[in-house]
């Protein structure tokens, strides 16, 4: 595995959630937070704006606000988006998130 191209700046991520919201995409992203497990479930992107992203998760019917996408550490896609490829684990990059 190439480690470098799974490394993604927050600015990147951000750009990502903006394409799969404006865009009416069916694909749905889950996450690792720093210092926590995976969710356990894959999460709708709903509304993505400035200071958060707001996401479903469709299998308890929970709104999810994030506000600090530097918080999370890894995060991947069910489905391709651009480059990005489905299933597979990307890193955020902590230097870029400080």
């Amino acid at each position: 595995m190439n480690k470098a191209k799974n490394l993604i700046a927050v600015s990147e991520l951000k750009r990502l959630l903006f394409t799969i919201s404006d865009y009416h995409l069916n694909v749905c992203f889950r996450y690792r937070l720093i210092g926590e497990m995976w969710k356990p479930n894959f999460f709708r992107v709903i509304k993505v704006t400035d200071e958060s992203v707001l996401l479903n998760d469709e299998h308890t019917n929970k709104l999810i606000s994030l506000t600090d996408l530097s918080l999370i550490m890894q995060f991947e896609i069910d489905a391709p988006v651009h480059h990005y490829i489905p299933h597979n684990h990307y890193e955020l990059d902590p230097v870029e998130s400080t």
